[in-house]
């Protein structure tokens, strides 16, 4: 099974990809984020060195890489994490809070329809929920 975890290298995102890695063992999981402030590769040291696991740098707003990324792993499960947050920050962005989590979460799901991924899990922020 191939899990594509979107914003893994945020704080939650990543202890989720350690929990996979620990308790899924054989499975494929790619960590896909665009590491802005609130993504760092530090979060990730514990699977760096899994060989079940891969980092790509990449934009859920950008579709093409998003459809590049899937036709390349194929991937079962999509599990996003991906969002902006902060409600400062959606304030003086908002365009950039829509983009992420609107259009974002859009493409991921026509990329899982597309690629034929089986499960869908929408992980968000009160941003998105209201």
């Amino acid at each position: 099974m191939t899990y594509f975890v979107t914003g893994g290298a945020g704080f939650i995102g990543s202890h989720f990809i350690t929990y996979l890695l620990e308790n899924h063992p054989g499975d494929k999981v790619v960590c896909y984020d665009c590491l802005t402030y609130a993504g760092d590769l530090a979060n990730l040291a514990a699977a760096a060195d899994s060989p079940d696991f891969e980092f790509l740098r990449g934009d859920v707003r950008d579709r093409d890489a998003v459809y590049a990324a899937f036709g390349r792993f194929h991937p079962d499960v999509v599990v996003n994490f991906a969002a902006q947050s902060h409600v400062e920050r959606s304030i003086e962005q908002p365009d950039l809070f829509f983009d992420t989590n609107t259009v974002g979460t859009m493409i991921l799901l026509d990329a899982s329809f597309k690629f034929g991924a089986a499960h869908f899990h929408q992980i968000s922020t009160d941003e998105v929920y209201g």
